[in-house]
């Protein structure tokens, strides 16, 4: 497939808030080594932990103690920022510190093209590179289903690849014009798509679970949100005849009190688990919150879903989404999950059905089409911008901090 004489350096730009951005970027990095080969020098740097100033390079860190309590500070900071305007004062106001970062960065990987799958360091790293007059065509990949916040916004960016229409129309919004978007799908692994062939009760068997029994599979995100205790607790109390499978992610804390717990079924409590597509496939019905990455696996493998939460404003119109197109239920808190959890378990045609409409709005071949684009992307690189004479950059940015000041002016005086 590949034609190029020489292998093409890819730069996937990625952050550990949260489990969505590293997974989607470690897919589209197997789909462009499955597809190219050797062709396809891919390398994924965590760009907030190694490369952004402080606070920034914490994210990682503080991310799992911004969604406590549900996450409502985590939303209202969502909300007040998701203006485009408000994104690029903060990253005018920052530059003197992200510039220097952002050539580093650039030095020390050296890209025939760069992609991130994180909101944050897009404007920067656009403007950086135009900055600095390299012409290495830059790309953001989406990582949400529905929402694409402010900071996803640029001029710099060559193209965005989106999830859903929602997508593109969200970033319209935020001025970015059509032409430069396309709708592929979340890229999900393919192993997601190969499961979803095979026998739950042949995977039941693979995984030491029992093969006839009814099998409920809870999730509380890579992170491992607390509240996934209360929620298996009462599914237990719900379906006395299903096993369970909860898994905590990476919250060990949560996986040692759940397997504290004298469950009155078969239970399996897991940690962070590399197949959780097997767990998917082996299950009758997921229950999750309204994560982007895991609700896109899940239409890929064909499971019903009971979403017991959602992250305020980043994730509550993914559940629009996979309601409407009755592929799951909103349920949220325990005793409402459980009792759809028990309704479901209890009715495989509903089960039968939702498997049906969420196969239907699956991309399965969304990651093999970002590898693509992102080949394409590279092999044919965009004219290299006009060069600027550094007169004229240094008057543009001091223009531009000058508006900033003026927009931040009346909040200093308050």
């Amino acid at each position: 497939m590949a034609h190029n004489s020489r292998p093409l350096r890819f730069l996937l730009l990625h952050s550990r808030t949260g489990g969505g951005h590293l997974r989607v970027a470690r897919t589209v990095a197997e789909a462009l080594r499955e597809r190219y080969g050797d062709l396809a020098q891919v390398t994924l740097v965590d760009v907030l932990a190694e490369y952004a100033p402080w606070p920034l390079c914490r994210a990682p860190d503080w991310y799992p103690i911004a969604l406590r309590g549900g996450g409502r500070i985590y939303g209202w900071g969502f909300r007040i920022l998701n203006g485009r305007r408000r994104v690029w004062t903060l990253c005018h106001l920052v530059w003197p510190v992200t510039y220097p970062r952002a050539l580093r960065l650039f030095r020390e990987h050296p890209a025939d093209l760069i992609v991130s799958f994180h909101p944050v360091p897009v404007y920067t790293l656009s403007r950086a590179l135009e900055w600095a007059g390299r012409s290495t065509p830059f790309v953001a990949v989406g990582t949400d289903l529905v929402v694409m916040h402010a900071a996803w916004a640029a001029p710099g960016v060559y193209r965005y690849l989106v999830a859903t229409e929602a997508a593109r129309e969200q970033l319209q919004r935020h001025g970015i014009e059509p032409e430069r978007i396309e709708v592929t799908g979340l890229p999900v692994g393919s192993q997601f798509q190969r499961i979803a062939t095979e026998d739950p009760i042949a995977v039941r068997r693979r995984l030491g679970l029992e093969p006839e029994r009814p099998t409920v599979l809870l999730m509380g995100g890579g992170v491992g949100f607390e509240p996934l205790e209360a929620v298996a607790r009462a599914v237990a109390a719900a379906t006395p005849t299903a096993q369970l499978i909860l898994i905590a992610g990476q919250n060990e804390r949560l996986r040692a009190r759940l397997l504290a717990i004298p469950w009155p079924g078969p239970t399996r409590v897991e940690g962070f688990v590399e197949n959780i597509h097997e767990w998917m496939r082996a299950a009758d019905v997921l229950v999750t919150k309204a994560g982007p990455t895991t609700i896109a696996e899940a239409l890929t493998v064909g499971i019903p879903m009971v979403l017991w939460g959602a992250i305020p404003a980043q994730e509550t119109p993914n559940v629009q989404l996979v309601v409407q197109a009755g592929a799951g239920i909103w349920a949220p808190g325990p005793e409402r999950t459980a009792t759809a959890v028990a309704r479901l378990v209890a009715n495989p045609t509903a089960r039968r059905v939702a498997a049906g409409e969420a196969r239907r709005l699956a991309s399965p071949e969304a990651a093999r089409r970002v590898a693509d684009i992102l080949w394409e992307t590279a092999s044919h690189r965009p004219p290299a911008p006009q060069s600027s004479t550094v007169p004229a950059i240094v008057r543009e940015q001091l223009r531009r901090w000058r508006r900033t000041l003026q927009d931040v002016a009346p909040f200093l005086i308050r």
